[in-house]
C-alpha cells in the first residue's frame, strides 16, 4: 500500500501520484479535472477538506483509495 498523508495538500499529492486524478473524479470531485483548478484550490485543500465542502462520505474515499492500493497515514 502506498502510503499518503491525509494532511497533505491535494496539489503535492496529485503531482507525486497522478493516477489519484482520476480515482478523484470517480468519487465526485469533477472540478479536479477543470484547468487552473489543481494548482489553484489544490495548492490549499486536502482531501479531507474537499470531501466535507462536496458532501462526500469519508468512508466512500478511504474504502476507493484503498481499492486503488492507497492509504491514508496522519
Amino acid at each position: 500500500m502506498i502510503q499518503l498523508d491525509i494532511n497533505a495538500k491535494l496539489y503535492d499529492l496529485a503531482t507525486e501520484h497522478p493516477e489519484i486524478i482520476d480515482l478523484m473524479d470517480g468519487l465526485g470531485f469533477h472540478e479536479i479535472k477543470m484547468p487552473g483548478m489543481l494548482q489553484t484550490a489544490g495548492r490549499m485543500a486536502t482531501i479531507p477538506m474537499g470531501a466535507k465542502m462536496k458532501h462526500i462520505d469519508w468512508d466512500k474515499i478511504v474504502i476507493a483509495f484503498a481499492e486503488a492500493g492507497f492509504e491514508f497515514s496522519k
